[in-house]
């Protein structure tokens, strides 16, 4: 799968060539370039460890081994929304507001469901949050077989950290399932082929979206505060400056794939914790090592690095310090650079005299 410029690309790639529900959007993973991170959410997410980065002379590419079965969990676990899903955006365009919805996973939806989705653990937390708002104040019911026990997509650990978060979300009803749970086919038989109806197509990405962005996180924590339920918000990422450390050299700004780190013409560094992934770049940029990753007590924009203001010691005039002039005693008797340049000239002329 050759690399392809994150600018043009719009169109996401098929993941597996016998899943065509399931695409991967290079532009918007942070393991693709222009972002060298690390990041396995999604392989670590999928139950039948058929998921894989690897990286070639085009870049890197993300491969779906013939155990994938198209459960979408890698889809669900992904936090920049770099694996997109037919189903899940066909069913986010049918959504009725204000009336009940029932889904249920292909072991227990009929021919003919107007909401199908071949696994139900597909829809992360912020999905599950946004379609119980969009049908408020009716109830977002979940058929699942047997909760889940014994199925081939649900996950070995406990607790269930899904199930848990569907409980406090939905409505779940058991089921009896219909059918044993099996593979993801596609959604287009070859005799649909041979008569000339069209394979379905992934979802293209918005115009101006293709980037990474903390848009799951921004989307649960909105669900939560509609439905009025705080302990459904999500922890925020938080970061710590170590201000003796940071010599202001401006790289963890530049490196962060979501701005949510952005430094100002005057030097100032504010971070925005509902921009941000965790994903940890920044951390490992900073050369002093001056960033700590915590945890926000709120949502609100923080500003770790304020723009030192000095009074020249020659002219009283205000002027900023240099970045790496941070610990005080260095810098009570600095001069503004112009009373610098005057001084050095004078010292020029009185040596070329006297010297």
């Amino acid at each position: 799968m050759p690399y392809r410029d994150p600018h043009t690309q719009r169109t996401p790639s098929p993941l597996a060539p016998g899943v065509t529900s399931l695409g991967w959007a290079t532009s918007r993973c942070l393991e693709a370039p222009p972002h060298p991170l690390e990041c396995s959410r999604c392989v670590d997410a999928c139950p039948a460890a058929a998921l894989a980065f690897h990286a070639d002379g085009d870049g890197v590419a993300l491969l779906a081994g013939d155990t994938c079965h198209g459960c979408g969990q890698c889809v669900a676990a992904c936090p920049s929304e770099a694996l997109v899903s037919v189903e899940i955006d066909a069913l986010l365009k049918n959504v009725a507001p204000d009336r009940m919805l029932r889904l249920g996973c292909h072991r227990t939806h009929q021919a003919g469901d107007p909401n199908p989705l071949h696994c139900l653990r597909a829809l992360g937390p912020d999905m599950l949050a946004w379609l119980a708002v969009q049908v408020a104040p009716e109830a977002l019911v979940l058929s699942l077989p047997g909760r889940c026990h014994g199925c081939d997509a649900a996950p070995d650990e406990q607790p269930d950290a899904w199930l848990a978060q569907a409980d406090a979300l939905c409505r779940i009803d058991e089921a009896r399932p219909r059918q044993e749970y099996h593979a993801a086919r596609p959604t287009v038989s070859r005799r649909d082929l041979l008569s000339g109806r069209a394979a379905p197509r992934l979802p293209p990405l918005p115009a101006g979206d293709a980037a990474p962005g903390a848009r799951r996180l921004q989307r649960q924590r909105a669900a939560a505060q509609a439905l009025g339920e705080p302990r459904l918000a999500p922890t925020l990422p938080g970061l710590n400056l170590d201000a003796d450390a940071c010599h202001s050299h401006g790289v963890c700004a530049r490196v962060c794939p979501t701005r949510a780190l952005q430094e100002s013409a005057d030097g100032e560094l504010e971070f925005d914790p509902l921009s941000c992934l965790a994903c940890g770049h920044c951390l490992s940029s900073c050369p002093e090592g001056a960033l700590h990753l915590t945890e926000a007590s709120d949502a609100d924009a923080v500003t770790l690095r304020q723009t030192r203001r000095l009074d020249c010691f020659l002219c009283g005039r205000p002027f900023t310090p240099p970045g790496d002039a941070s610990i005080k005693e260095e810098v009570e008797n600095t001069t503004c650079p112009a009373c610098r340049r005057e001084s050095a000239l004078m010292q020029e002329s009185f040596d070329e005299l006297f010297g």
